[in-house]
């Protein structure tokens, strides 16, 4: 999703629907991540975890090789062309 101050930003959300153009990977525990096929180009290859702390639980990109560099406040990305 563009935003941020670098221009790209991380969306996760809960579906029900996968449409037949998206992108799935699976782990072994079950987890399935989902990636609608215009994203996909901005995050290939990235990795996803998920981090459970006192005041929040979320899903977080921790490595994502398309990012040219993130901004200081951690929630956006610029990509490489």
């Amino acid at each position: 999703e563009g935003g941020g101050c670098s221009g790209f930003q991380y969306k996760f959300s809960l579906d029900t629907v996968i449409n037949p153009d998206d992108r799935q990977g699976q782990r072994d525990c079950g987890a399935r991540v989902v990636v609608d096929v215009d994203s996909l180009a901005f995050v290939k290859g990235s990795m996803v975890d998920f981090s459970q702390e006192l005041i929040r639980s979320s899903f977080q990109v921790v490595s994502n090789p398309q990012a040219e560099k993130g901004c200081s406040c951690g929630t956006s990305f610029s990509v490489k062309f």
